[in-house]
């Protein structure tokens, strides 16, 4: 009898510690401003420690109209945990943004930014900040393009995050 209760105490008290921790959803509600993607809300998915997948969709204004925006991103993550929340913070995002509106050859961009998770207090919500560049073709002729002969743009995103 006193085995059973030991063991019954001692998993009402395991229990309670594990009731006690923050777990953290690998699922995640963004939104956020960026560019080439624009104002823009999605989800993303922590497949490991190391590895997350995204899609938002987004909207922004170009020349007087308004432009949809669809984005499929990855992110691999490197460094140390962060003690915090015993994950990784530093990424390099991989991905591309399709413009439904936008006539070939610029219908989409390959982005390539690094960046960093910033938890809030609340360890489930942050915000990421990353940068890099982006890849449009046909854009030969803008007057803001980094490398003219590469096609390649400043990438930069706010993104705010809320796990669910």
């Amino acid at each position: 009898m006193k085995i059973i209760l030991i063991v019954f105490l001692s998993l009402v008290f395991c229990m309670h510690l594990s009731g006690q921790e923050e777990n953290i959803s690998k699922t995640r509600i963004t939104a956020g401003l960026s560019g080439p993607e624009l104002f823009h809300a999605g989800i993303t998915y922590q497949l490991a420690n190391i590895s997350q997948l995204g899609f938002n969709a987004g909207i922004g204004p170009s020349y007087g109209e308004i432009w949809p925006a669809l984005s499929l991103e990855h992110r691999l993550y490197f460094g140390k945990n962060n003690d915090k929340i015993n994950y990784k913070t530093w990424f390099c995002r991989q991905g591309t943004t399709f413009f439904p509106s936008a006539t070939e050859p610029s219908r989409f961009t390959f982005n390539l930014t690094v960046g960093k998770d910033i938890p809030f207090h609340n360890i489930k919500n942050g915000i990421t900040i990353d940068f890099g560049v982006f890849y449009l073709n046909g854009s030969e002729d803008s007057s803001i393009i980094l490398v003219r002969s590469l096609n390649l743009w400043p990438a930069l995103r706010f993104e705010f995050y809320f796990s669910i």
